[in-house]
């Protein structure tokens, strides 16, 4: 298969193409496009929510989700992997009541930041409301 050279300037290594970047700076430009993002996040006063007891625990409510769902609600179900996310069914957006008393669900991490994060984006544009948990029964 043909190859091209890294888009990384200065970098001469050979990426597949249809590939931009290296591993080295496929990770590098990653990060240096989530910090305007995550600094944005940091100060938001709910993000301590997380680091609560209560939260994060071994009594709070981020196990208790996962002992009552250890798998995740989204993969296919003859894969399922074990959760280590416990997310808002409904985005909380800082809401104190929904962040702490509302519907969570179990999710793998490739499912949270691929497919339920496609999901809340499609919903910002105006696009059809996609609801994530699935319907009947969810264990597998």
């Amino acid at each position: 298969m043909p190859k091209k050279p890294c888009a990384h300037p200065g970098c001469s290594r050979l990426v597949d193409l249809g590939t931009t970047y290296c591993e080295t700076h496929a990770a590098q430009n990653k990060r240096d496009r989530d910090r305007l993002t995550d600094a944005k996040r940091a100060n938001k006063p709910c993000r301590k929510w997380y680091k609560r007891t209560a939260w994060k625990g071994p009594k709070g409510r981020r196990e208790r989700q996962f002992e009552a769902e250890p798998r995740c609600e989204m993969c296919p179900a003859h894969s399922r992997q074990l959760a280590t996310i416990a997310d808002h069914v409904i985005p909380h957006n800082g809401d104190y009541g929904l962040f702490w008393f509302g519907e969570l669900q179990s999710l793998c991490k490739p499912c949270h930041d691929i497919k339920k994060q496609r999901a809340e984006r499609r919903e910002g544009r105006g696009g059809a409301k996609v609801h994530t948990l699935s319907t009947g029964d969810r264990r597998g």
